[in-house]
């Protein structure tokens, strides 16, 4: 029904008139912005964008493996993953990566336990967590590169 008009403190329409046919506005902004997404999987298919997110996700799998002074967190390949990677930096402060990652590279990463302790602590990764980075199928090869190579920047021990 939208808000209830005059009597903004009721959680339902007032019967009386004029009040009755007072709602307030409908979530236009949310009914557009849900037509909008909904016709995007249409027309791009689900199975199209898991394919760009695992080949991107396999890219950077790829790409940061086998650093020195990176570590992976989970299965090094597809199998059981989604478009997320979480990695530790073991000799730094995972928290002070993800600052690097943000100004020097402007790649937003996610830093921290992201509300699992445990989970980090069977991995761990307790208590400083894991810097996550999670791919989107409007990502491209070519900033996929960009951060293998800020992981490899920040990775050195030097800096």
């Amino acid at each position: 029904m939208g808000g209830t008009g005059s009597y903004s403190d009721l959680l339902s329409q007032p019967e009386e008139l004029p009040d009755k046919y007072e709602s307030g506005t409908i979530n236009l902004p949310g009914i557009i912005g849900l037509h909008t997404a909904l016709s995007y999987l249409e027309e791009t298919g689900i199975d199209a964008i898991r394919q760009k997110k695992d080949a991107l996700t396999r890219q950077f799998l790829a790409g940061v493996d086998g650093l020195d002074g990176v570590r992976i967190i989970g299965e090094r390949t597809m199998e059981n993953r989604t478009a997320v990677v979480s990695v530790d930096f073991p000799d730094q402060d995972n928290a002070l990566a993800a600052f690097r990652l943000e100004q020097e590279f402007g790649i937003m990463t996610r830093v921290g336990l992201h509300c699992a302790p445990l989970a980090h602590q069977s991995l761990g990764t307790f208590p400083k967590g894991t810097v996550r980075f999670s791919f989107s199928e409007v990502n491209t090869e070519a900033e996929i590169e960009i951060g293998i190579a800020a992981v490899k920047e920040i990775a050195k021990k030097d800096c």
